[in-house]
């Protein structure tokens, strides 16, 4: 009845400010219980297009005491974040929440979740472990920490923003790059270039008055509320070993910084990428913490 306080679970297809503030308060204290940094898009949630459900959430007499969130990027497996008030654990919440995103998926043609939990959350990974998902890969998430000077660098490889009528180079490059099938990689493409908070840069390689100009590397911008995170930065296996990719590392910090030099600009690697991670950290970087991602077979 209307005035009721509300109770148990609740979908959303979009969230009201007054949604959005609750579970930033919510977060604030899973963050202080555990010392975590969890994996939320703030901006994303308020840019929820309403079409299908992505949002659940759980109340208790009218306090927001449970939420996960489907992070539906166009791939045919969707990450998934969630969290429960410290208080509320060992009710079966997160496991009602986890049941219904599952159902959700399955009716979208889903095979897989990715459940997303960081390393610190002892209570994630037990309860992960007991849901029998499976560990597949760990990153670490760094922040920029120094501002360093671009090195010397090949005039011929220039860097610049695409738009939609570059989709296929960056689908090329992004295939190559990271082994990914052209089917799942195209539809994560299209999918971000759709928001323009997240725009993709193509480098290429050449001499425009003679008419080449080879893509090698792309890169994409994920502005979040208080941060912009450099995403898929990867460089075609042909142009590998050449500092292609430390290039167009320090253009795309000089993009950032020439913007906002003030704003936070983080990135993922792989545990186990220790080139990648060397890279990083030889241009201003430092772990900040790290993520374990479980996948769900469904």
């Amino acid at each position: 009845m209307p005035g009721e306080p509300l109770q148990g679970l609740i979908e959303k297809r979009t969230l009201s400010a007054n949604d959005i503030q609750l579970l930033k308060q919510l977060a604030d204290v899973c963050e202080r219980h555990e010392s975590l940094h969890m994996r939320i898009e703030w901006q994303m949630l308020q840019q929820r297009t309403g079409l299908i459900v992505k949002d659940f959430l759980y109340y208790d007499n009218g306090a927001l005491v449970g939420y996960l969130a489907i992070d539906d990027q166009g791939a045919q497996q969707n990450e998934v974040v969630g969290m429960v008030h410290p208080e509320y654990r060992r009710r079966g919440i997160f496991r009602q929440l986890l049941t219904i995103a599952v159902v959700e998926s399955r009716a979208r043609g889903l095979k897989q979740l990715i459940l997303v939990c960081e390393r610190n959350s002892s209570s994630g990974h037990a309860f992960l472990r007991a849901l029998g998902a499976t560990l597949s890969e760990s990153e670490h998430e760094m922040v920029l920490t120094t501002v360093l000077q671009r090195k010397a660098f090949d005039e011929h490889l220039e860097v610049h923003k695409a738009d939609a009528s570059e989709a296929e180079a960056l689908i090329k490059v992004q295939s190559e790059s990271f082994g990914d099938s052209e089917e799942a990689t195209r539809r994560r493409v299209l999918h971000c270039l759709q928001n323009p908070a997240r725009p993709y840069y193509l480098a290429v390689f050449g001499d425009e008055d003679v008419g080449c100009r080879e893509p090698v590397g792309s890169f994409r911008l994920d502005t979040v509320e208080n941060a912009v995170g450099i995403y898929a930065l990867g460089v075609r296996p042909d142009y590998q070993g050449r500092g292609y990719g430390r290039q167009m590392l320090e253009e795309a910090i000089f993009i950032l910084h020439s913007q906002d030099p003030h704003r936070r600009i983080v990135l993922d690697v792989d545990v186990e990428n220790s080139r990648a991670l060397q890279l990083y950290q030889s241009c201003g970087f430092t772990i900040y913490t790290t993520y374990d991602y479980y996948v769900l077979d469904l």
